[in-house]
C-alpha cells in the first residue's frame, strides 16, 4: 500500500509541475502580446537551403529593433533580434501546399535578407502590412553606413 501512495504522490507532483509550466508559458505569452507582440513564425536559411522548419514565435517592435521570442520557451530575452536598417524584404508569397499544414491559417510569407543570411517570416496580412510600414518608417539617412 505504501508503494501505491508514493506513486500517487509522484504522479500528483508531476501533474502540478506540468500545470505550473503551462501557466508560466501562458503568462509569458500574454505579457509579450500585451506589450505589442504579434504571432510570427520564422525559419532561417543557409547557403545549402533551409536550416530547419518553421518555428512558432512572437514578434515585438522595440524602437529600431524587431525582437522575436520563441512561443514555447521560458527565456525572458528574445531568441533573435533584427535592426531595422539591416533588414530588407525580398519577396512576399502565400504559403505553398506543404506550408499550409505547418503555418497558421491566413499567414503570408515574407522573404527577408539580414546581411548574408536569408530569413523567412510568416504572419497575418495585417501584421505584414504593419511590418512593412515599420521598415519604411526608418528615419531619414537611417540606411546609411556610419
Amino acid at each position: 500500500m505504501a508503494l501505491i501512495a508514493w506513486v500517487a504522490v509522484i504522479l500528483i507532483a508531476v501533474a502540478v509541475l506540468v500545470a505550473v509550466a503551462l501557466a508560466v508559458l501562458y503568462l509569458r505569452r500574454s505579457v509579450l502580446q500585451r506589450e505589442g507582440g504579434f504571432d510570427m513564425c520564422m525559419r532561417v536559411g543557409s547557403q545549402q537551403g533551409w536550416a530547419g522548419g518553421w518555428v512558432f514565435g512572437i514578434g515585438r517592435y522595440r524602437g529600431e529593433q524587431l525582437e522575436w521570442f520563441r512561443t514555447f520557451s521560458f527565456a525572458p530575452r528574445p531568441k533573435r533580434s533584427f535592426r531595422r536598417g539591416e533588414l530588407a524584404v525580398n519577396s512576399r508569397r502565400v504559403p505553398d501546399s506543404e506550408e499550409d499544414y505547418e503555418l497558421p491559417a491566413g499567414h503570408v510569407v515574407l522573404g527577408c535578407a539580414v546581411g548574408p543570411t536569408t530569413v523567412e517570416v510568416s504572419m497575418t496580412e495585417p501584421a505584414s502590412t504593419a511590418f512593412l510600414a515599420w521598415l519604411e518608417a526608418a528615419p531619414p539617412g537611417g540606411h546609411l553606413v556610419r
